[in-house]
């Protein structure tokens, strides 16, 4: 591993948004700082990268991996939602998804994202 490259970008991001590091400055301890941040990124991806080696063969070679980039968009998308609008406007767009799958053209997914504005939108002009 290069020292350089030990997730870097990851490591900024959290000093960014670190409140004491951004105050002060630099300081001799902000090393610790951000080598204890890119070790737990650093850990935290080896391990995840671990088990899906071993879990992976655990998948049937039957199913196909499409259902990778939905399970993918729900992990990134699940922690993003905060309030109610955003909250019932993903639960109506996942709804109406699996409802007009089989439209043709996949327009099931453009009903599904216009229905999901519109209830987001809707809601939060009623707070």
């Amino acid at each position: 591993m290069e020292g350089h490259s030990l997730l870097f970008s990851n490591r900024r991001s959290l000093r960014a948004k670190h409140p004491k590091l951004q105050a002060e400055g630099v300081t001799p301890t902000n090393h610790w700082f951000l080598l204890g941040a890119g070790f737990s990124l650093w850990f935290i991806w080896q391990t995840s990268t671990a088990i899906g080696i071993f879990l992976g063969t655990a998948i049937p070679e039957s199913w196909s991996l499409d259902f990778a980039l939905p399970l993918t968009f729900i992990a990134m998308v699940v922690p993003a939602l905060k309030n109610r609008p955003m909250i019932a406007a993903a639960l109506t767009a996942g709804i109406v998804a699996l409802l007009a799958y089989s439209l043709p053209f996949k327009l099931g997914l453009i009903l599904a994202a216009l229905a999901g504005i519109a209830v987001g939108t809707i809601m939060e002009s009623r707070k």
